[in-house]
C-alpha cells in the first residue's frame, strides 16, 4: 500500500488524474473543516496568546506594518487583490506551469503542496487561530474586506476557514511560485521579481490584517519539512539528475 502510494505520488499523471488529485484534496479539506468547526472564542483566545507572545518579544509589528503600507483606498484595494491572488491564482498557476513544462520536480512540488495542506488542516482543526483583524485592541483593520472582497460574508465563510491564521500557507507556499518563475526565465528582471515574491507575500498578509508575524514562521515550519518529505517520497533529486543526464548530447 505504502509503496503503491509512493509510486503514485512520484509520477506525473495525465491532466484528468492531476485535476482529480487537486479536487480530492479540496474535498478532504472541506470534510475536515465541516467535522471540526472552529469556535470563535477559542480562535480569538489563541490569537491573543500569539499577540501576547509577540508583544513580550518586541515583535508585535502588525499595526505598524499596516499603517506603513495601507495609505488609502488604492493601496487597500491593491493589497486586498494581492492577498486573494497569491493563493487562489498564483499557486495553481505555479503548479500548472510546472506540470505543463514537464519539470522533473513537479511530482515533488505537488506532493509538498498536499502534505502542507494536510498539516495545515490538522493544525487548524486542533488549534484554530483568528487573524489579527479580529482583535479590536490591536487596531488592525480588515483591509481585504474594505478594499476588495468581504471576507466575513456568509457566502465566503462557506468557502474558506476564517480561523486558519496559523500557519500561513500563503507565505509557506510562496517559494513554489518563486521557484517556478525563476526556472522559467533567464531574464534578470523577472528573476529579481521571483526573489522578491516571498517577502512581498509576507508583507501583504500582515498589511491586510490576515496574519501575525508568528503565522509566517508557522507556515515555513510546515512547508520546509513537507518539502523534505516530498523529495524523499518522490526521489526528486534523483529524478532531476536523471533528467539532466538525458538532456546532455
Amino acid at each position: 500500500m505504502i509503496r503503491a502510494l509512493r509510486r503514485f505520488l512520484s509520477a506525473r499523471h495525465g491532466r484528468v488524474v492531476e485535476a482529480g488529485i487537486a479536487v480530492g484534496g479540496l474535498l478532504a479539506y472541506n470534510l475536515v473543516r465541516a467535522r471540526h468547526r472552529a469556535n470563535h472564542d477559542d480562535a480569538v483566545a489563541n490569537a491573543r496568546r500569539i499577540a501576547r507572545v509577540e508583544r513580550d518579544a518586541g515583535l508585535l509589528v502588525e499595526p505598524g506594518v499596516q499603517r506603513l503600507l495601507v495609505r488609502g483606498p488604492v493601496s487597500r484595494s491593491v493589497l486586498g487583490a494581492a492577498y486573494i491572488a497569491t493563493q487562489v491564482v498564483a499557486l495553481p498557476w505555479a503548479l500548472r506551469t510546472a506540470f505543463n513544462r514537464r519539470l522533473p520536480e513537479y511530482p515533488a512540488l505537488r506532493t509538498m503542496a498536499l502534505i502542507s495542506w494536510a498539516a495545515g488542516v490538522a493544525w487548524y482543526a486542533r488549534r484554530p487561530v483568528a487573524p489579527p483583524r479580529m482583535l479590536p485592541e490591536l487596531g488592525v483593520e480588515d483591509s481585504v474586506s474594505r478594499g476588495f472582497i468581504p471576507m466575513d460574508s456568509p457566502l465566503l465563510r462557506h468557502l474558506y476557514n476564517p480561523y486558519a491564521a496559523m500557519p500561513s500557507l500563503h507565505v509557506g507556499m510562496s517559494p513554489v511560485v518563486a521557484w517556478t518563475m525563476w526556472a522559467g526565465t533567464t531574464n534578470p528582471a523577472l528573476r529579481a521579481v521571483a526573489v522578491a515574491y516571498p517577502p512581498a507575500v509576507a508583507a501583504t498578509v500582515v498589511a491586510t490584517g490576515q496574519h501575525f508575524i508568528a503565522d509566517i514562521a508557522g507556515g515555513i515550519a510546515v512547508v520546509l519539512p513537507a518539502w523534505a518529505i516530498a523529495r524523499r517520497i518522490t526521489g526528486a533529486g534523483r529524478s532531476a539528475a536523471s533528467a539532466a543526464l538525458t538532456r546532455e548530447p
